[in-house]
């Protein structure tokens, strides 16, 4: 006797009908098809190493490879930045990480991004750099853009950058693209900025 026709016969027994027995049928089906992908494999799981938490409030950096700061990122603009210009991680506490932390609060005066969001362009803008030979620091960047913004300005961080980058292709050199973007307005923020 077959496999179905063992259910059939037991569903039949019970006085069920036709439907019922289609119905544990296709469930049977089912159960044999899902059998072998829900039981996995007989090797053990693999052993997870511990993680090692940071003591509460400290901020946990690594600055390899990090081209992007997230905003469930646990660490601060200013930090990050300073510790990929120096190439190892910074404590919150660094005399590089204070330098920071004030260019990104000047930035932030000018321009209408917070300063996670300008120091991400600021990156990009150094890679846009890089990509065409001039060697220009993510500080360098913000600075030049700091000198030509005014306070209140809330200029698009972003939208500058771009302008930045396309005066620094037809100029040349940093101080001819600033001066360049000095002589008119600035661009205003995007209206889809993220902040």
């Amino acid at each position: 006797m077959k496999r179905g026709d063992q259910y059939k016969v037991a569903v039949r027994s019970l006085g069920g009908s036709q439907f019922q027995y289609s119905l544990i049928k296709r469930a049977f089906i089912l159960f044999l098809c899902l059998t072998p992908t829900l039981s996995g494999c007989d090797a053990p799981a693999p052993e997870s190493k511990p993680t090692v938490s940071a003591p509460a409030g400290a901020e946990v950096f690594t600055a390899r490879g990090r081209t992007w700061l997230d905003v469930k990122d646990m660490v601060s603009p200013a930090v990050w930045l300073a510790s990929r210009e120096a190439g190892r991680d910074l404590a919150p506490n660094d005399p590089a990480v204070a330098s920071m932390r004030g260019l990104l609060q000047e930035a932030d005066e000018r321009f209408s991004e917070g300063p996670r969001m300008i120091a991400n362009r600021a990156v990009q803008v150094q890679g846009m750099l890089a990509e065409r030979g001039v060697q220009e620091s993510a500080r360098q960047v913000i600075e030049g853009l700091v000198s030509i913004g005014q306070i209140g300005e809330r200029a698009g961080f972003g939208e500058t950058c771009q302008h930045y980058v396309n005066a620094r292709a037809a100029a040349g050199t940093r101080a001819a693209a600033l001066d360049a973007l000095r002589g008119r307005p600035l661009p205003p923020a995007s209206e889809a900025g993220e902040q």
